[in-house]
């Protein structure tokens, strides 16, 4: 059971109820997290804006973005986002056995050179971003973009944001 109920749309005021339906439009529904963050006014829209400019054009293709999403919600043990984004993983074009292979990239040849590259760097952004080690930002940057690299980053910061509050508050639906 969650900590606090998600803010449903006959109890939200005017104002959450304009961001639901923005959301509403532009995905098809409500995240179960933006329900349970509509408890904040002050958070509420900048979070479901980003949540928004996140969900659009990209520099990446589908496949790395659910990559990069999949590999920090299996780091943060989300279970409800994992289980959404190995669907999206899925959906984008990623086998079971390449899904397998994202927790042990290096011993998995169904994975290429570059998503090895791409699930190393989430690992390495969550746990030592200020030793990543300049070897490594050489080849990354042989293999992505500068935009790839920073959209990467940001991915992984605002996901990694969803799953910690998803899991403080115990949020079990997406």
């Amino acid at each position: 059971m969650p900590r606090y109920l998600p803010v449903q749309p006959d109890a939200a005021n005017d104002s959450v109820k304009s961001i639901y339906a923005d959301l509403e439009r532009q995905l098809g529904e409500v995240p179960a997290f933006l329900k349970t963050l509509a408890h904040s006014n002050r958070f509420l829209k900048p979070v479901a804006e980003a949540y928004l400019g996140l969900q659009g054009e990209s520099g990446l293709s589908d496949k790395t973005r659910q990559l990069v999403i999949l590999k920090t919600c299996r780091l943060d043990k989300c279970k409800p986002m994992i289980d959404k984004h190995t669907e999206l993983a899925k959906t984008a074009g990623w086998t079971d056995e390449q899904l397998q292979g994202f927790d042990n990239p290096a011993d998995n040849p169904a994975l290429s050179f570059y998503d090895k590259d791409a699930l190393r760097f989430v690992e390495l952004v969550r746990s030592t971003p200020d030793e990543i080690p300049v070897d490594f930002w050489t080849q990354l940057d042989n293999h992505y973009t500068s935009d790839q690299v920073v959209e990467m980053i940001v991915l992984i910061g605002f996901y990694g944001m969803i799953n910690r509050f998803m899991l403080s508050l115990e949020i079990s639906g997406t």
